[in-house]
């Protein structure tokens, strides 16, 4: 394979990306966030607890389940409790 192709093919796993999250943004429409965050903090605590100890997101462990419980608890707030 060339290089050219190649890069089409990383290009392609961005825009499978991008798929999935408009589709999780199409089914949960304005409770995406909630949903998308909580169920990331539970898998990756999930994933922990069968011994992964090497995560592909941006923030890196424990930071990841501590950031996206903070945006599931605030997105409950924001959606739910009256303020």
């Amino acid at each position: 394979m060339d290089n050219r192709q190649e890069r089409g093919r990383e290009i392609e796993g961005y825009a499978f990306t991008f798929c999935k999250a408009a589709f999780l943004a199409l089914l949960f429409q304005k409770y995406t966030l909630l949903v998308t965050a909580l169920a990331a903090a539970i898998l990756y605590v999930v994933a922990y607890g069968y011994g992964v100890r090497e995560w592909r997101c941006f923030v890196k462990p424990p930071w990841v389940v501590v950031a996206f419980g903070l945006i599931a608890g605030f997105e409950t707030w924001r959606l739910f409790l009256p303020h």
